[in-house]
């Protein structure tokens, strides 16, 4: 029997709108259920049916996941950063310097180096080494000004700290070892107690002085032909948050004249006008007039 195409999809089409009536259809599918953690659906995606209205909408299951993993990470507590330091501190110093960079909000809480409460038991718990600055990041406890700086690039990646380009992060980690090993080490306060309690006052600013400046010569040669406005371009990174502190310190505490430095002189000029560095300032922390 010939059966004519248009009276075909004709019967079809009654057919199904029969089908589809609300009576015909489980109560089921006219109740919204949301899912538990635990619970599986049984497909693909999940078809949810509003009582007012007679449209489905879709829910696919990977949507489902992504919203249940955002409000995770929402509701999970963001863990607070409390700095050990003091103020005269120039380890110390670049890592608020670095902090301030970052954005990161942190509680500042003062060691008194001069009163000796490095030496307190419960300050030998963060660091037996007894020196500042100490970082802790919730559960962790970091006691190096160095290894705190890349623990901060690697946990937050806001304002990066260090460059892209291969070449360029290994200057700024090499100028950073630098100050950080063969500089700052040889001129902080328990190292100049010794020495003058050896060879008097006046070596001991010798020995400071000297010190620095075979630093700085290095460092002269070393960024002369990376050096823009800071120490390797145009943006400040971490062989910048280094060399100011050192700087300041040197010229301020050590009388250094950084005229023989031209390019150190500028790379400082250029930190200093920056807020995060100014807010950074010795004098500026709540310890400076204690």
């Amino acid at each position: 029997m010939k059966i004519n195409p248009p009276l075909l999809l004709q019967i079809i089409s009654r057919s199904y709108l029969k089908l589809v009536q609300p009576h015909n259809l489980p109560m089921y599918c006219f109740q919204s259920r949301r899912f538990s953690h635990t619970e599986t659906p049984t497909t693909n995606s999940i078809i949810t049916i509003n009582n007012a209205s007679s449209s489905a909408v879709p829910i696919s299951t990977s949507s489902m996941e992504s919203h249940n993993s955002q409000k995770a990470t929402d509701s999970t507590p963001v863990s607070k950063i409390v700095l050990y330091s003091f103020w005269q501190s120039s380890c110390s110093w670049r890592v608020r310097f670095a902090l301030n960079l970052k954005g990161l909000s942190y509680e500042y809480r003062a060691v008194n180096l001069g009163k000796g409460e490095q030496f307190t038991p419960e300050f030998d718990k963060l660091n037996p080494l007894h020196y500042v600055p100490v970082l802790v990041d919730g559960d962790v406890v970091i006691s190096d000004s160095y290894a705190i700086l890349l623990y901060l690039e690697e946990k937050y990646h806001q304002r990066p700290l260090l460059p892209v380009e291969p070449q360029l992060r290994a200057l700024n980690l090499q100028a950073a070892s630098i100050v950080s090993s063969n500089m700052q080490p040889l001129h902080m306060l328990s190292v100049l107690k010794y020495m003058e309690e050896r060879v008097g006052p006046e070596e001991k600013q010798l020995w400071a002085k000297f010190h620095i400046q075979k630093g700085f010569v290095a460092l002269e040669k070393l960024l002369a032909g990376s050096a823009g406005k800071y120490a390797t371009g145009e943006e400040v990174y971490m062989a910048d948050v280094f060399l100011a502190p050192q700087i300041a310190v040197a010229t301020k505490r050590f009388n250094i004249e950084m005229s023989e430095f031209p390019t150190l002189r500028k790379i400082y000029d250029s930190c200093e006008a920056l807020p995060e560095f100014q807010a950074s300032l010795p004098e500026r922390q709540p310890d400076a007039a204690l």
